[in-house]
């Protein structure tokens, strides 16, 4: 074997060995951190990476690569979104009530603290490396005691989820259809 084939094999053997010790790192002490997002909140201030965008503001949203927006044309004026929600024949306390319970039993999401009684918010951390995603939702009141929502979900530290965002907004709405 060549020489420069032998570097190459123990320059990727190292970052791989350099990628499995970060991920041990991360599943040791990311559950012990007691910050909002983990050990990549300790990380991303370290580096002046944003750790929480806040709560959105659905009216004038700039959307971001890698993010999933569910929203009603009357809310989001500044931007298109990826689908329309249905209107859920419940009132909107009830709907916010579903919305929490379905989203606090899926794996790996918390609740984050609300930016009002109808704009919930989540944070979802991938399972192997933690890495966290915020989900906004906020309900809206319709007529005759009906109610809909606007589903913004977007990676913190990444550009890229590789569709995560989008799969988990459906699977939400489809979750609460039921």
């Amino acid at each position: 074997m060549r020489r420069a084939s032998r570097v190459a094999i123990l320059i990727a053997a190292a970052g791989l060995f350099c990628l499995l010790g970060l991920a041990g790192l991360v599943l040791l002490l990311a559950p012990q951190s007691p910050a909002p997002f983990g050990l990549w909140q300790r990380l991303s201030q370290i580096v002046g990476a944003p750790q929480d965008f806040g709560p959105t503001d659905f009216a004038t949203l700039t959307r971001r690569p890698g993010d999933a927006l569910l929203c009603p044309p009357d809310l989001c004026l500044a931007t298109q979104a990826d689908a329309v929600p249905p209107v859920f024949t419940i009132s909107a306390p009830q709907l916010a009530a579903r919305l929490r319970a379905y989203a606090s039993a899926e794996i790996g999401v918390e609740d984050l603290p609300a930016a009002g009684p109808e704009h919930l918010r989540f944070v979802r951390r991938s399972l192997i490396l933690r890495l966290p995603d915020v989900i906004d939702a906020r309900i809206l009141p319709r007529s005759s005691g009906a109610a809909t929502l606007a589903l913004y979900a977007r990676p913190v530290l990444s550009v890229f989820d590789f569709g995560a965002s989008r799969v988990r907004m459906e699977r939400w709405m489809d979750g609460l259809a039921q």
